[in-house]
């Protein structure tokens, strides 16, 4: 049985080249390889030399040189040793010092040590490395040149040549030197000037993907604004309570789909940075199946389709994953299934792969009967933007582009991979297995303090919102929930209030207000009113680090605008 392990607690890290345009543009592991693979081919060719011409002690140290080259390029290949470029720069070096006490300097072998130097800004890419090591590999060659001069003049050659045999050799090494250097010195020249190529293509791939991003989004965000806009505008001369109930189901629909567009995109911000995380909770992955597809069966039915939800009796399990994640991949999936059928059926299968006592792998697929997709497209749908050809079938429909994009990237962060099976104008199935972890015991429910689930009845909140909508709008809510509210404009006048009544059971508290912020207001709170829970409320990008820092603080959670108010409930139910 393969074993089944929790992924879910890996980071993105941004070390996939699809992740990180600038993967490895200046190739440099692959360079020393090939730094590597030239000193061993000229170790081989002086070494048959010198033994061609009856040097054969030179020709046997040269030869025990190459038998090194090939043997740390073969320990690198395995990842026996950290850092092959020390290594054969070294080597090289040694060996050159060596060859200074056995032939002095009429052979002339110092004169490798030129297009070494050159060769370093091709083994390390001084950009980005730091000034420490690429100092260490000049002052390893300016020394090791130092160091061979000396003993040439001043040691006696261990070995006695023949002028023949030393003007043979000394001539074969200035032209091998020279050579050398001018081929390093042109790679030297070609890759860069290949860098800045790709730098300046990349950049221009930028450009082009901000400016596709921008009209997206300026669309898909323009659109919905228009209708809650336009309904407004209906709304002020209606008196029909039936029509202005019609027109807040579309203002909801409308601010819904906003909220949406903002949250991929902020997703997709957090995986290109490398800053997305997941939470793994307890739940019942049956049941939270169900919950999924209930709103969309409702959707199906407007559509004349039919929803066929096949769940397997092993998928009744309790699991720990992130459930909010798992139930994002599964929105996009069932919402683009709907979006391009109309006709026929939406399916949503989980079977259970494998099991044994740790886990269980599920088999998980969406499929319809809708438009399809061409096999020249398929491998495009995954890419950020892209909505498909401009047909007459596809032009009608919205969408930025990242539903599919922000499938991929989290089920492969999760350890696994999408896989899509269609056919033009037959349908379109996409599957994917994935493997859970068995949760030991149920998630307790929450106390709340004695209130019933549904109110906050006897809880006095203090709010602190310096912007006067957001505030009437959590006001409203919380008053709605039967809480008794006081209202504080900035952590100035929340101090106050909370020396003229120290009766409060939570602070809400926004971060960016004028007069005294947030984080300068949680500080002093903390000092004076220890166990009183604040929770911050902000609209800001709040990524994992944020969330550290706020707790560190001293704010026991935090809530993100836009909210729902059942968000806003449980919230403040959880630290009464």
């Amino acid at each position: 049985m393969e074993k089944i392990t929790d992924k879910y607690h890996r980071l993105v890290q941004p070390d996939d080249k699809h992740l990180n345009p600038l993967f490895d543009i200046k190739q440099i592991p692959k360079r020393t390889f090939q730094l590597g693979l030239a000193a061993l081919f000229t170790g081989i060719f002086i070494s048959a030399y010198d033994a061609a011409i009856g040097m054969y002690v030179s020709s046997f140290l040269v030869a025990c040189f190459c038998f090194a080259i090939l043997l740390f390029m073969l320990l690198k290949y395995n990842d026996a040793i950290r850092d092959l470029t020390i290594s054969i720069i070294s080597l090289v070096c040694g060996l050159l010092i060596f060859s200074a006490c056995l032939e002095s300097l009429q052979s002339e072998q110092y004169l490798y040590f030129f297009p070494l130097l050159i060769a370093v800004p091709l083994l390390v890419d001084l950009k980005k490395t730091l000034f420490r090591k690429s100092f260490t590999f000049v002052s390893i060659i300016i020394f090791s040149f130092i160091l061979c001069i000396i003993i040439g003049r001043y040691v006696t050659p261990m070995e006695d040549f023949t002028a023949r045999q030393v003007t043979r050799l000394a001539f074969i090494n200035r032209i091998t030197a020279i050579c050398t250097t001018i081929v390093f010195a042109s790679l030297y020249t070609f890759f860069e000037k290949k860098y800045i190529d790709e730098l300046v293509d990349q950049s221009n791939k930028v450009i082009d993907a901000k400016t596709q991003f921008l009209s997206t989004m300026g669309h898909e965000l323009r659109t919905p604004l228009n209708g809650i806009i336009g309904v407004v505008n209906l709304m002020k001369d209606e008196s029909n309570a039936v029509r202005q109930n019609e027109y807040l189901h579309i203002i909801r629909s409308c601010s819904d789909h906003m909220l949406q567009q903002v949250n991929d995109i902020l997703d997709f911000n957090k995986m290109e940075a490398g800053k997305f995380a997941f939470k793994p909770v307890p739940f019942n992955l049956r049941e939270l199946l169900l919950n999924i597809a209930s709103p969309f069966v409702v959707r199906a039915k407007e559509k004349s389709l039919e929803i066929i939800i096949e769940l397997l009796p092993e998928v009744d399990v309790l699991v720990v994953a992130d459930d909010l994640r798992l139930t994002q991949v599964f929105n996009n999936l069932l919402s683009n299934a709907l979006k391009f059928t109309d006709g026929g059926f939406v399916k949503l299968t989980a079977v259970c792969k494998r099991r044994n006592e740790r886990g269980i792998i599920i088999s998980f697929s969406v499929e319809d009967s809708g438009i399809g997709i061409d096999k020249a497209d398929q491998s495009r749908v995954f890419d950020s933007f892209w909505q498909g050809p401009n047909n007459d079938e596809t032009k009608q429909l919205s969408g930025t582009g990242l539903g599919l994009t922000i499938c991929k990237r989290l089920l492969n962060l999760m350890g696994s991979t999408i896989v899509l099976e269609s056919e033009k104008g037959i349908g379109s199935k996409f599957s994917f297995d994935l493997g859970f972890s068995y949760a030991e015991k149920p998630v307790p429910a929450a106390k709340n303090g004695g209130s019933s689930v549904n109110d906050l009845k006897g809880i006095k909140v203090l709010l602190v919102e310096d912007n006067k909508i957001n505030m009437m709008v959590a006001k409203k809510i919380l008053t709605g929930f039967k809480a008794t509210v006081t209202s504080a404009y900035d952590g100035r006048e929340a101090l106050d209030n909370m020396e003229n009544d120290n009766g409060f059971h939570i602070v809400l508290m926004d971060l960016d207000m004028p007069v005294m912020n947030g984080y300068t207001a949680i500080y002093e709170m903390k000092k004076i009113y220890p166990k009183i829970p604040v929770v911050a409320v902000t609209a800001s990008l709040v990524d994992q680090q944020m969330r550290a820092d706020l707790l560190a603080s001293g704010f026991k959670d935090c809530v993100v605008k836009p909210y729902q108010p059942e968000d806003l409930l449980i919230c403040v139910q959880k630290y009464l």
